[in-house]
Formats: structure tokens, sequence, C-alpha cells
């Protein structure tokens, strides 16, 4: 593909795609605009404080070399990034209504000010703006930022809803009974339980309650070059530091069991990547139903 195709496909993309729009990424099926700004924000500005005191603590004991090298601090750096993105996209949505409402829709010229306009020739662009109804002139195309958030939002949130369970899974499976220790101190304890357990919880939420961002089966391809990039990763620390981020990826112990274990991982991957499919096509289908209920019910 050259490089002009490339570029026509990902515009294509961002500007001609009916589900890159921000009623589907910045709405919730039932909680209300100005709760969810508020939410997304507030989980934003806790993620970003988990992030910074467990990098800050790793510093302190010496292994902020390796801080970025483990996939939970990678996968709680996309789970912050993404309410950065939907903290943006649903802020500025909100706004966006609320002008909308407050303004109201303005006249284009009565009849008594008809008489008193300008000639035609001296009209000019930003006259015929400011006469038009505010939700016409307000249909302009979105900008390039703001459809790269919507596509980055989109990425990080299907990729941190299917990783999410499995960094649960395999800490608290795996790792933490045979690190008893791990959790020595409040801080501790907080940032453990926020990076492998509360990860889980804000993806319910977000797949439950919060979130109408769709989920696509072609969009796989995607998680699967995160899981390669980070097994380079796992490796590249070997090579360079001799250091092996997890025990199962050491062949000193594993051998040729390592494939197998990689496997396993993309399996488990694939499970929860059909399962949340199948759990947003029921949320698609149940929500909007409800809501129509909802609505007849007021109405009768």
């Amino acid at each position: 593909m050259t490089r002009l195709g490339i570029r026509r496909r990902f515009y294509c993309f961002l500007f001609h795609n009916p589900e890159l729009r921000d009623e589907l990424f910045a709405t919730s099926y039932v909680v209300p605009q100005r709760i969810l700004a508020g939410i997304r924000s507030t989980l934003f500005i806790y993620c970003l404080a988990v992030l910074i005191s467990n990098l800050a603590v790793n510093v302190a004991h010496g292994a902020g070399w390796n801080w970025a090298a483990y996939f939970t601090t990678l996968t709680f750096f996309g789970i912050t990034l993404y309410y950065g993105f939907a903290s943006y996209t649903t802020i500025a949505y909100a706004w966006k209504q609320q002008k909308i409402r407050t303004d109201g829709v303005a006249t284009l010229v009565d009849s008594e000010s008809a008489s008193q306009s300008p000639p035609l020739s001296d009209i000019g662009e930003g006259y015929i703006k400011n006469s038009m109804p505010r939700e016409i002139a307000q249909t302009q195309p979105p900008s390039l930022a703001h459809q790269v958030a919507l596509a980055s939002q989109w990425i990080l949130y299907e990729s941190f809803t299917c990783f999410a369970p499995l960094v649960s899974l395999i800490y608290w499976a795996l790792l933490f009974p045979t690190q008893n220790d791990i959790l020595d101190s409040g801080l501790d304890t907080w940032m453990g339980v926020s990076m492998h357990a509360l990860n889980s919880v804000l993806m319910l939420c977000e797949v439950g309650v919060f979130a109408k961002t769709p989920y696509r089966y072609s969009h796989f391809w995607i998680l699967f070059v995160f899981l390669a990039l980070y097994l380079g990763l796992a490796y590249f620390m070997v090579g360079v530091y001799g250091f092996y981020v997890y025990p199962f990826f050491d062949s000193r112990y594993f051998g040729g069991y390592i494939a197998l274990i990689c496997l396993l991982i993309i399996d488990i991957i694939a499970v929860v990547w059909v399962i949340m499919l199948m759990v947003h096509r029921l949320r698609d289908g149940l929500y909007p139903r409800w809501l129509l209920k909802r609505q007849r019910s007021t109405v009768f």
C-alpha cells in the first residue's frame, strides 16, 4: 500500500466513520452528561495519582529502571490515558450541548431588520454565520485533533477492557500467592489493589454503566500487536539487563513451555474478547429498549 493510500484510509477512518462520533464516546445510556464528565475526570485524576505514586515508590527503591517493563504498569497507564481522552471528549461534548441549550436558535433576519440590513455585496462571512441558526452554525467539521482523541479513546477502551481482567487473573491467581510480602505497607496495599483489582472494577463500570463505545471484532488485531510489542519489550529487558519481568518468561525454568504460555495468554484474551463482543451487543440492544419503554411510560 502506498503512502498516499495509507493517508486516505486514515483520513476516511477519522472523518467518514459513522461510529467515530461524540454520541458514542461522550455519553452514557444511564448517567447524565455532567455527572459522567465529573466521574471520568475524577477517575483520571485518581489513576494519574496511583501511577505517579507507583513510579515514585519504585524510583525510591532503585527499581525505576524497570518500572515501565511490567504489563500491569503499561495496562494501568493505558487506563489512565483512556480516562484522560474520555474526560476531554465528555467535557467538550457537554460544553457544546450546554451552549446550544443556553443560546437557543438565532433567527435569520426579521422583517423589521431586513429593511435596515446592508446590501448583499456588503454582507460578509461573519454576518451570515451570526445570522444563521446556532445548530447550523455549529455543524462545522470536527478538527483532526478531536477525531484522533476519539479514535485513541476507542482503541484504549477495547484494549483496557480486555487486558484488565487478564492482569487481575494472572496477578491474584499466579503471582500474589508466591509473593506474600508484596503488600507490606498501606501505600503498597493501596497501589496493589488499585492496579490489580480496581482496574477490573473500572472495566465493569465502563462497559455496563458509563460507556456507549462500540466493540468491533475486526479490531482484535490491535490487541495482538500490543501483545507482540510487549513480548518484544520483555525479551529486550532480558537481552539488555538480564532481567525477567515475569518468572514464566524465564527459559531456565520453563524451557519450551514459554511458547505454550504465550499461546495460552492469547487464548485467554481471545475468550475475553468474544465475551466482550457478546456483552456489548446485549448492552446496545437492551438499553435502548429500556430507555424507549421508560419514555413511553412517562408520556402516558
